[in-house]
């Protein structure tokens, strides 16, 4: 079934933006654009792509963000000596939160001409001090000037959507599910609630390693044929999820997203 449509991330080959905008553009009809730091995109590096566009939000943020206040235009400052911070965890205060949203809020703006149907933001750890507090100052900053369904909340590690229903079902958020961290992390019973399947706008595919390997728990984001033994929950998450979802080969080499495309339009030819 090679009519399916999926969306890819802005960087699958080692180069830089342009250079992989340009070698998508007639190989997909939707790029996620990777804005994982906080930094402007330079929209000029875009405009090759005239398919969809979603964006990913950052969920890092260097050192002294929160003190020193952000100047995006300068992304060319971070340098490989750079240390940086898990977004919501180095948080100290509601208005450090509010300059986070106001962060990312400035980053979609920037790229309103490409109109990102959806903007991708990690759930903050469940473990940090105040993080449904946190969570509630981002939603209530974000939606003074952006309509909240534009908003996906993802389950990470230590974050499933369970540790957040009252903040996810009580607003008009919307979700982003990662397949991999709710099979790595034992996310699963998601797919059961249909309360919270119903609101989920990008689905994220991916292979996490297996459990009896070394490397088990760590997000390397593997081709999908390392997801074999697993088809029927890949199935079961085509079925309980949207089927306008958008689904991203979250892989970030094109050479796996090849390898993965057999067995993912193979799926979608099953559910």
């Amino acid at each position: 079934m090679n009519t399916v449509s999926f969306a890819v991330p802005s960087y699958v080959i080692p180069a830089d933006t342009k250079e992989n905008i340009v070698f998508l553009r007639d190989k997909v009809q939707e790029i996620a654009l990777l804005c994982f730091e906080p930094s402007l995109p330079e929209l000029a590096d875009l405009r090759p792509f005239c398919g969809r566009w979603h964006i990913h939000l950052p969920y890092l943020v260097p050192c002294g963000f929160y003190k020193q206040g952000a100047n995006l235009d300068e992304a060319a400052a971070y340098g490989t000596d750079t240390r940086w911070e898990d977004c919501w965890k180095y948080a100290q205060s509601a208005a450090d939160i509010e300059i986070l949203a106001k962060t990312c809020i400035q980053i979609v703006k920037h790229c309103e001409l490409l109109a990102p149907h959806a903007c991708v933001m990690h759930l903050p750890n469940k473990d940090i001090t105040h993080a449904e507090t946190w969570l509630d100052c981002f939603l209530q900053t974000w939606k003074k000037e952006l309509p909240l369904n534009l908003l996906c909340l993802e389950n990470v590690r230590n974050a499933s959507y369970f540790d957040y229903e009252a903040p996810l079902l009580g607003t008009d958020c919307s979700l982003c599910f990662d397949m991999a961290h709710a099979l790595t992390y034992k996310q699963t019973a998601c797919l059961d609630s249909h309360a919270f399947m119903q609101k989920v706008r990008v689905v994220h595919w991916s292979a996490p390693f297996a459990e009896n390997a070394p490397e088990y728990g760590k997000d390397r984001h593997l081709n999908l044929n390392h997801l074999k033994n697993h088809k029927d929950y890949c199935i079961k998450v085509l079925k309980s999820t949207p089927r306008n979802a958008t689904h991203v080969l979250e892989l970030f080499s094109w050479e796996e997203i090849e390898k993965s495309k057999p067995f993912f339009f193979d799926l979608f030819s099953q559910s």
